[in-house]
């Protein structure tokens, strides 16, 4: 099928140069079609097949079997991302700085407008507290959203104290906006979560439910085990609803130590690890727990 087209161009007695200057294009064009060196657009496969009298599928193939076949997407679809990102308190902004991307990037991951690159779920896992083996099922399963039922519910318990989404918003230290978004399926933050349930006087677990988010494991320190601390220091600072910059400014510490501790480079000291306790309202040495085990 390669000499196709000029075998019906020969058929029909027509030289290169006249059936070129009958579809308008340089005889050179109209060789390289031949050729297949370069394809045609669909006005001209048109025009081709009606000068050869062919039915313009035939054509179409002809030059089909010379496309590239497409390659394979690349990456893992990233839909459950943010469900995944707001459990572990992690803003975008602090995300993209820490993948080296744009903010626009992990919108976009978010959205499924792209995939997430394979070489990105490494660093990705350890930001967000999870496992990198686990990460593409995760990212598969995670909701994108609530269901109307559980926002309906986040919208009663609001109601139900006589508040108004702006009073609600600035006891929480949130935004109007932010909170309707909520309302209407967005997940909120944990840190929300936490602060929600105290303004609306209920059980954080109320609140949660009535959301839609489950709380990353790594949170219960009954569930820690050596090895865990990374992950748990992630998940502890998204339930605080504070930065990396926040925490270390806080506590008087560089923001690249939170940073190293988090991405399990190094562990926090005896007296930053007290700190840590009693910030997030542990018990004293409960952190021990979640600790590398460096016996032999």
């Amino acid at each position: 099928m390669t000499t196709l087209l000029r075998e019906h161009r020969r058929l029909h007695s027509l030289s290169a140069g006249a059936l070129a200057r009958d579809l308008e294009v340089h005889p050179t064009s109209l060789l390289r079609w031949e050729r297949r060196e370069r394809l045609p657009g669909p006005d001209h496969v048109k025009a081709l097949a009606r000068a050869l009298e062919l039915e313009t599928t035939t054509v179409a193939q002809f030059f089909d079997e010379a496309r590239p076949s497409p390659a394979p997407a690349a990456g893992v679809r990233g839909h459950g991302l943010r469900a995944l990102r707001v459990q572990a308190g992690v803003p975008v902004r602090e995300l993209s700085a820490r993948l080296d991307v744009l903010p626009a990037t992990v919108y976009n991951w978010e959205s499924g407008r792209a995939r997430i690159p394979a070489t990105m779920l490494p660093a990705l896992a350890a930001t967000i507290g999870t496992d990198a083996s686990r990460l593409g099922q995760e990212l598969r399963t995670a909701p994108v959203a609530r269901s109307r039922a559980s926002s309906s519910e986040l919208r009663r318990l609001r109601r139900r104290t006589g508040l108004s989404q702006a009073a609600v918003a600035a006891r929480v230290g949130t935004t109007r906006h932010r909170l309707g978004t909520w309302e209407r399926g967005t997940l909120p933050p944990l840190w929300a979560v936490r602060r929600m349930a105290a303004v609306y006087g209920v059980p954080v677990a109320r609140v949660a439910r009535a959301a839609g988010v489950t709380a990353p494991p790594l949170l219960d320190p009954r569930t820690w085990s050596p090895g865990d601390l990374p992950g748990a220091l992630v998940a502890l600072r998204g339930w605080s609803g504070l930065t990396q910059r926040e925490l270390a400014e806080r506590c008087g510490w560089h923001p690249t130590s939170v940073r190293a501790w988090e991405r399990g480079r190094v562990v926090p000291a005896a007296r930053a690890r007290t700190r840590l306790e009693e910030l997030y309202g542990l018990a004293q040495g409960a952190l021990l727990a979640a600790y590398p085990d460096v016996s032999p």
